[in-house]
């Protein structure tokens, strides 16, 4: 018998509702049918299965967020390194990527997959529409996260955003037929509004969370906020001050600023080494004990093998570039740690329960948050309002005001800020490309690399051959056929 050649998109589909496992207080179930599945006393397990979706290692798990660390200005990997994400390093990937690039691509669409399968067929009453709620929000999260890596920044593309296949496919309903199901992609324009979108409906029925709550483990209404403000950041016109994005930044910015306190102690790393939900956090993903997969944690990449506190692979780390930025009384010293001539990034050492690397993974902050505020009034030409953002941010690190509000001043700080302040959080090559940066990493012991300008095809990722095959509505991106 033969059997059809299924896309990665298909076969995404087609297990939409497959070994979702439970973090809360209902089982497991690894076998549901249709009927079974969307009922309304199955609208948390359902709901916790995206979570666990987004966990995998290759998305949030791990994969995702250090592929964009190592394509940045801030991390290098030396010749002593266990041949994890040298391709990604030296920009050296291709369409025929290695399994757990493929699966990098595929996993987001789990998440969109299963989002869709909850919105569509689960049943709208008072109980479920909550967790219907987190589902627009995690569908939003995962055509986010593969916009910003298969597509080329919107910053680049204003005249162009419109195009044909510029954007990613958009999984928007509940894939009724898999084996039929070959999508195309959408224009980046219609990309962007997708998501947005689904994040306006995430703000109306997903539930409320607050600082220092564990709501903030799950999608909420001000996560929607917050994702939001990223979004609009994203797609607003550089050339123009009044382009209404820069205010919508600032409209859903300030509410969640006053609502979410920045951290102001000096133990900086103890903010990323506790189980427990801190002032800042909006939105992470909590890693449990069950989810321990040992060398494979995330935190492992980055720790240094140093005979005594950590034995991780230590191939991920701090440049001199980065290293350069840092003021000695700025308090994020604390999560850097110098062993054997290198600078290690503590962030993921362990989230307090004994498992070294396991760590839960902070995806929306309120630092970046306010950030993105600060980076929203320098668009408007607010450049006192932009300073003063820059200079609260910096007083609760340790360091002195900021008081330069001279444009040059005021964006050279921000781009500084936002690579000491979220560093390791899976910004590094998005911020990097879309403000208009080289990357280069001229540190004498990285693996030799080429200049990538922010014209660079390789701005964006591959699409992974395997969909291409399977898929003949799949277009690649630009300069991979050659």
């Amino acid at each position: 018998m033969k059997y059809p050649k299924l896309s990665i998109l298909a076969l995404v589909a087609a297990m939409a509702f497959s070994a979702c496992n439970s973090k809360l207080d209902i089982a497991p179930s690894n076998a549901w049918d249709d009927k079974t599945a969307v009922t309304e006393a199955n609208a948390r397990i359902l709901a916790n299965g995206l979570y666990e979706r987004a966990q995998e290692l290759e998305y949030y798990g791990r994969d995702y967020n250090v592929s964009a660390d190592v394509t940045g200005n801030d991390m290098k990997i030396t010749a002593a390194n266990s041949n994890r994400f040298t391709v990604e390093f030296k920009y050296t990937f291709t369409p025929l990527a290695s399994a757990s690039q493929n699966k990098t691509w595929l996993n987001p669409y789990r998440v969109a997959s299963q989002a869709s399968m909850i919105i569509d067929k689960l049943p709208e009453t008072d109980l479920t529409k909550p967790y219907k709620g987190e589902a627009y929000f995690m569908r939003a999260l995962a055509h986010f996260d593969l916009a910003r890596r298969y597509t080329r920044p919107y910053s680049q593309m204003k005249d162009k955003a419109g195009d044909a296949n510029t954007g990613i496919p958009l999984v928007m309903n509940a894939v009724e037929v898999p084996a039929t199901y070959k999508p195309s992609r959408a224009t980046l324009k219609a990309t962007y509004e997708a998501i947005i979108s689904d994040l306006k409906v995430a703000k109306t029925l997903a539930p409320v969370a607050a600082t220092k709550e564990d709501a903030i483990f799950r999608a909420s209404q001000q996560a929607a906020s917050a994702l939001l403000t990223r979004a609009y950041l994203y797609i607003g016109d550089t050339t123009k001050p009044t382009d209404a994005n820069w205010q919508l930044v600032i409209d859903e910015a300030t509410p969640l600023i006053n609502s979410f306190p920045l951290w102001s102690d000096a133990n900086y790393l103890g903010n990323y080494t506790t189980n427990a939900a801190t002032s800042e956090d909006i939105f992470s993903l909590r890693f449990l004990t069950p989810e321990n997969r040992g060398s494979d944690n995330f935190g492992n990449i980055y720790l240094p093998n140093d005979g005594t506190s950590t034995s991780g692979y230590g191939d991920v780390r701090l440049n001199n570039s980065f290293m350069a930025l840092l003021d000695p009384a700025d308090y994020r010293n604390a999560a850097v740690k110098a062993f054997s001539g290198n600078f290690y990034m503590m962030k993921w050492v362990g989230n307090g329960l004994g498992l070294t690397g396991m760590s839960n993974v902070k995806i929306l902050r309120v630092s970046e948050v306010l950030l993105n505020r600060a980076e929203a009034y320098m668009r408007q030409g607010n450049l006192a309002l932009a300073a003063k953002d820059l200079s609260d941010l910096r007083q609760h690190r340790g360091l002195t005001a900021f008081t330069d509000a001279t444009p040059a001043a005021v964006r050279a700080e921000l781009v500084k800020q936002r690579r000491l302040e979220l560093v390791g959080e899976g910004f590094a090559a998005t911020d990097l490309f879309r403000l208009g940066g080289i990357r280069h990493v001229l540190d004498a012991d990285a693996l030799p690399q080429v200049e990538i300008l922010p014209t660079n095809a390789r701005v964006a990722f591959p699409i992974p051959q395997a969909e291409i095959d399977a898929n003949p509505n799949m277009v690649q991106n630009p300069d991979y056929n050659k």
